[in-house]
């Protein structure tokens, strides 16, 4: 296991640049223990209390990856959120786009009341990251354009994942996974 003084040395350092002008001195015990496992590519789930950094300590790894493959500004986007509340995704923008900013990617919601002007811009631009929820995946997934986007996903994160689990929507959820898998030709 990595110490906190090291881990955020694992990250490509444009991403290690945007750390500390954002003010993070030390990674918190969640992030300490993932960092490693996402930047080996290993399948994870975090489990760890609200405020405790869960959602940095996947995705920070997770750009950081996207830099070294030297993604920035490559069409189709890369890394799938999906959040089982709407009222989520709102929350998750903001942060991501915080980081996002920073290293020059794009992220973008999309759910059911997405203004259609926004889901056009989205079908002819796509964003790096793309946070949505589970219905809204689905919705999507048979769409000309944005399925062609989807093809370029590497990485997909779920947030809150115990809420979908043993659901209809867990199942919908895995079922659009499946799709998924056929679109991109691997495994994410």
């Amino acid at each position: 296991m990595q110490t906190n003084s090291v881990v955020f040395d694992l990250l490509a350092e444009p991403l290690r640049k945007a750390v500390a002008e954002l003010g993070f001195s030390a990674p918190t015990p969640p992030q300490t223990l993932a960092f490693p496992a996402v930047l080996r590519g290993e399948n994870l789930l975090l489990v760890a209390p609200t405020g405790s950094g869960k959602t940095e300590a996947v995705l920070l790894p997770l750009f950081s990856k996207l830099i070294e493959q030297n993604l920035r500004g490559q069409k189709g986007i890369r890394i799938l959120y999906i959040t089982p509340l709407r009222a989520l995704n709102r929350d998750m923008l903001k942060r991501l786009t915080l980081w996002a900013h920073q290293l020059g990617f794009t992220v973008e919601v999309r759910h059911g009341d997405t203004e259609l002007r926004v889901r056009r811009l989205q079908a002819k631009k796509p964003p790096t990251v793309l946070v949505t929820t589970p219905e809204t995946l689905q919705a999507i997934l048979p769409g000309s354009q944005m399925r062609n986007h989807l093809r370029n996903v590497e990485f997909v994160v779920v947030d809150e994942v115990h809420d979908l689990a043993s659901s209809k929507r867990g199942t919908q959820l895995s079922l659009a996974f499946e799709r998924l898998r056929l679109i991109t030709a691997k495994d994410f």
